[in-house]
């Protein structure tokens, strides 16, 4: 359990968190506009494609906002750099609270195990089915006859495929499927060859072959592989069963296309599913197969290739839509009634408690401290928690004077009597990192803004610059070596922490 305290307490747990929420709203829009597409398009292939564009960028968007998330790391130390400062508590609200989602946001690092054991559930049942194949084309299975091995490499020339393809009959198979991209294998149900018309079956083997000359074995791994890391979002399910449905229409239509005969082809689909439903076993998720997809929508759009579109897939992208932002704006809601401690603390002290914690103390008091702080009944208790938050500060225990306490107060004052404005100076961007962090080694002042000298590593040259403050420490806090910058673009005397040192420049 300390393990997992300590896991969760990392940044990148809490990174990962807000990764998945924010993935809930992006996949809802990705979904959405290929719902959009689904409607506007008609040719499979085109279709097909959209589905495994739409299912790369939900890939895409996890990845990014993960990215985003993370905190940044100092790439060389002891030289001056500008980087994401570390964390520190979220800046006080105007009515002293310590932000809206601050209950929620301790909440948000607890996804991040959970989602690695989903992921990891996920892959191990694809690993056992991964083994299952593999079984598959050891045990229960004949080569077929000559005459059909002559025939499916006639095929697989006609359709130009490129890698030899082996054709076994299989004890554990229902239906037609593909095995393996590299030394592709088809393996059929044991007596299908001779049970079926012969133009049914070089029907049913070019659809197969038509998996093989589009690579859908390895991609419908790379699928399966999206499908584990992104295994909480519904709008995922649905794109994959896009993706699968397009993908037996375009074999389909490679078989029309070759021999020219839908109506044929549907009937020996027909007398492909009869054989199927005489078999007990169910079909392999990881193999590509003959029968996927819905059957019956397959025939009717061989048969009816002009039909209307429906308005299915509008309808369920709205559905995926709502009912993800539902979940996000469920998970907000959960901060308003998580945070009913903290709303009956606040109501019940008096106003020197909450100066204390909501200002006095606020970017030094960890989380835990907090929310014990917040749980307390009486003054006694609260009293009693100030002397023993100080005392553990305290660099000199045992003597009259507690020399973090009065460093700290000291800061504050200095805040407020220099950076004061429209906020109290310990509000500002640099008296909270004065603060916080303490007066740097070096300031260079610009107030007045002006012309200024651009180093080569910000363009080089003269420009006009927004009024700012570079403060340099020499050794920052876990970092090393830093410069902060403060812009203020207002020239109000507001100056903001800026990570890209070019927004001092004014255009």
């Amino acid at each position: 359990m300390r393990l997992l305290d300590f896991v969760v307490k990392t940044e990148i747990s809490d990174a990962l968190g807000w990764t998945l929420i924010h993935s809930l709203w992006e996949g809802a829009l990705i979904a959405a506009v290929l719902a959009t597409l689904l409607v506007l398009l008609r040719s499979p292939r085109v279709r097909y494609v959209a589905g495994c564009v739409a299912l790369l960028a939900m890939l895409a968007g996890f990845a990014v906002t993960l990215i985003r998330f993370l905190p940044e790391l100092n790439s060389s130390a002891g030289t001056p750099s500008r980087v994401s400062l570390p964390p520190w508590n979220s800046m006080p609200d105007a009515d002293g609270s310590n932000g809206q989602f601050s209950d929620f946001g301790r909440l948000v690092p607890w996804l991040a195990p959970v989602w690695i054991i989903g992921v990891s559930l996920f892959y191990l049942r694809y690993a056992a089915s991964w083994l299952s194949l593999s079984t598959m084309q050891r045990r229960g299975t004949c080569t077929a006859p000559n005459s059909w091995q002559r025939t499916i490499s006639r095929l697989a020339l006609e359709l130009k495929v490129s890698r030899p393809v082996v054709l076994l009959e299989s004890l554990l198979v229902e239906t037609p499927v593909v095995l393996g991209h590299f030394r592709p294998i088809v393996l059929v149900p044991l007596g299908l060859l001779a049970g079926l018309s012969p133009d049914y079956i070089e029907a049913i083997l070019l659809h197969e072959l038509a998996h093989v000359r589009r690579s859908d074995y390895l991609i419908n791994a790379y699928q399966r592989l999206i499908e584990g890391l992104l295994f909480y979002h519904p709008a995922v399910w649905w794109m994959s069963r896009v993706i699968r449905a397009e993908r037996e229409n375009c074999c389909d239509d490679i078989v029309v296309d070759l021999r020219g005969d839908a109506h044929g082809y549907a009937l020996a689909l027909t007398a492909l599913e009869q054989n199927r439903l005489k078999q007990e076993w169910p079909a392999r998720e990881t193999a590509v197969a003959a029968t996927g997809g819905n059957l019956m929508k397959r025939i009717k759009r061989l048969l009816y290739p002009k039909g209307p579109s429906g308005i299915w897939a509008p309808a369920l992208a709205a559905v995926v839509l709502m009912a993800s932002t539902a979940m996000v704006l469920a998970a907000w809601h959960i901060n308003s009634n998580s945070n009913v401690a903290s709303q009956q603390f606040r109501q019940n002290v008096d106003n020197p408690w909450q100066k204390w914690l909501n200002e006095d103390v606020v970017y030094i008091i960890s989380d835990e401290e907090k929310a014990a702080f917040e749980a307390l009944k009486t003054d006694e208790e609260r009293e009693q928690f100030v002397k023993q938050f100080w005392a553990r500060r305290d660099p000199t225990p045992g003597t009259p004077e507690n020399e973090f306490k009065e460093e700290h107060y000291r800061r504050i004052a200095y805040a407020n009597r220099h950076w004061g404005g429209n906020l109290p100076g310990w509000k500002t961007d640099r008296g909270r990192i004065y603060i916080r962090y303490g007066p740097p080694d070096e300031i260079d002042s610009h107030p007045a803004g002006g012309s200024y000298n651009r180093p080569e590593s910000e363009g080089g040259g003269s420009a006009m610059t927004y009024p700012f403050e570079d403060w340099r420490y020499a050794h920052f806090e876990g970092i090393g070596s830093l410069t902060i910058e403060f812009v203020d673009r207002s020239s109000s005397g507001d100056f903001r922490v800026t990570l890209d040192p070019k927004e001092k420049y004014k255009p």
